[in-house]
């Protein structure tokens, strides 16, 4: 048997007891197990996340997924074959814009910013219980406009009962056209802008001596979808990329297990920047996001440092754990994200930034940029190509989003085996839980012998059969049976569970 250091340590704690869910607002619906993590190396992390658990600092927890209000599923992304959407690039854009130009979104340049009306983004999870985002422009149904609805003048009522009378007419003529018929098919036919705006440019490039040839391969190259893409680096350099920007965006990679310097140096101003976010954000009174209550939420960690030299996990140079990312502008904090890098991927813990910010659409930005730093650690452990975003709940509309980023996998439930989420929707559209593998794909790490069962008991380590013979007396078969399931072989033999008596 190897020596403790190769080890983790952990104190069973759960026995599924209910409590209030943060989702459907149930008051005994969010049912989970857990346990104390004293110490564990980042390959029992990884393995048991692998099996759906997740760390709130040092407690680590398991919901129980057919018992529970809200299934949460663990979802994972293929960050080297991530795919943006339009809604990706419109909010990188919108951010370069900031950076670039100094403008926010919805401001024109040169507006004067003091009277501008900022649209941040409502990501999920921002609006404000019981309120209804509104779009500028719009009238509250069943609300009058009184400013965008007066009576014409009187010398235009001639006017307008004529266009009154040309639309019908118009709408009529429409009607009367039987289907299949069309356009004048005498008349050639309608062209898109872009193809015209093409023409124009070859006469243009050929009339001033281009050669035809090499005209015709670079408009073959504009036209072809797989040539010159921008890549989600491209997007998120641009900033770098430019010689003068309004706005200066760094983001640093601090340790916070062990703490790193720099860490301890901008404890007290990340502090700050989450007590504004958990009070302007969720509503908890000034008392609540304490130091303490920060510190152990979002800076303890059961994870132990392994250093980037470990040719077990490559050769990341910042080595593998928990870490701070901040988000530094104009050399201030605005946000700041909470991240394991773990032998298989970077999974992402929680992120929070200051209100003042939020015209950012933080959340995603933040999102991208570390899928874009799984995607830098992988050209250093080609081990490590996922982007682990935490739990997806299918039945809540604010957790929904995280199935946009593709390709995304769930984890079956009941196989612990990965699933695309394309073919999980349907089944989870039907029930809340549902078995996401094929029938015939079971857990292989469900049934754990005694003898596989590492126990730390009276600071000596040994299997469960062991402890048992010198612990005849003890009671807790029981619990050490589910913990093993819950855990799995893998991690039964390679973590100890302490037991005291």
């Amino acid at each position: 048997m190897a020596s403790k250091d190769s080890y983790g340590i952990v104190e069973w704690y759960g026995n599924g007891n209910g409590h209030r869910c943060g989702y459907c607002k149930s008051p005994n619906g969010n049912i989970s197990d857990g346990m104390w993590a004293h110490a564990l190396t980042v390959q029992n992390y990884q393995d048991l996340i692998d099996r759906g658990w997740r760390r709130s600092g040092k407690y680590c927890y398991k919901p129980l997924m057919n018992k529970t209000c809200c299934p949460h599923y663990t979802i994972k992304m293929e960050a080297l074959n991530f795919r943006m959407n339009k809604s990706h690039k419109k909010i990188i854009k919108q951010v370069n814009k900031y950076l670039i130009h100094g403008i926010k979104p919805g401001e024109v340049k040169g507006q004067d910013q003091d009277g501008a009306r900022d649209a941040p983004h409502l990501e999920a999870g921002n609006v404000p219980e019981g309120e209804t985002p509104t779009v500028e422009g719009e009238t509250t149904p069943g609300v009058e406009n009184t400013e965008t609805l007066s009576p014409p003048k009187p010398e235009t009522m001639k006017d307008c009962s004529m266009d009154i009378s040309k639309s019908e007419e118009a709408s009529k003529s429409k009607k009367e056209i039987r289907k299949g018929q069309g356009a004048d098919p005498n008349k050639p036919p309608c062209r898109k802008a872009k193809d015209i705006r093409m023409e124009l440019k070859k006469k243009k490039l050929l009339a001033a001596g281009k050669d035809p040839q090499e005209v015709e391969e670079m408009f073959q190259k504009k036209n072809n979808p797989t040539d010159g893409v921008k890549t989600l680096e491209d997007y998120l350099n641009e900033p770098s990329n430019t010689e003068k920007c309004a706005h200066k965006l760094e983001i640093k990679l601090v340790r916070s297990n062990p703490r790193s310097q720099e860490f301890e140096d901008s404890f007290k101003e990340s502090h700050s920047v989450y007590h504004s976010y958990q009070m302007k954000i969720h509503g908890d009174p000034p008392s609540k996001p304490s130091e303490a209550q920060y510190t152990r939420f979002l800076c303890d960690s059961p994870l132990e440092e392994t250093k980037g030299e470990d040719k077990t996990h490559g050769r990341v140079s910042m080595g593998y754990g928990s870490f701070h990312q901040h988000y530094i502008l104009d050399g201030k904090i605005i946000a700041v994200g909470v991240v394991d890098i773990l032998p298989h991927c970077i999974s992402s813990v929680y992120l929070y930034y200051h209100p003042d910010y939020s015209f950012l659409a933080l959340g995603t930005y933040t999102a991208l940029q570390e899928i874009a730093f799984t995607r830098s650690l992988n050209k250093m452990d080609q081990e490590l190509k996922y982007y682990y975003m935490g739990y997806y709940i299918h039945s809540c509309p604010k957790m929904v989003y995280k199935g946009q980023y593709y390709p995304s996998l769930l984890l079956c439930p009941e196989s612990y085996t990965w699933q695309p989420i394309e073919k999980c929707r349907p089944k989870l559209d039907q029930n809340r839980y549902s078995r996401l593998a094929p029938e015939g794909v079971e857990d292989e790490n469900l049934n754990v012998p005694d003898d596989q069962i590492t126990i730390l008991f009276m600071r000596q380590l040994m299997n469960y059969t062991i402890y048992t013979q010198l612990n005849p007396k003890a009671k807790d078969a029981k619990a050490v049976k589910k913990y093993s399931q819950l855990v799995g072989k893998k991690v039964a033999s390679n973590m100890m569970l302490f037991r005291s008596g």
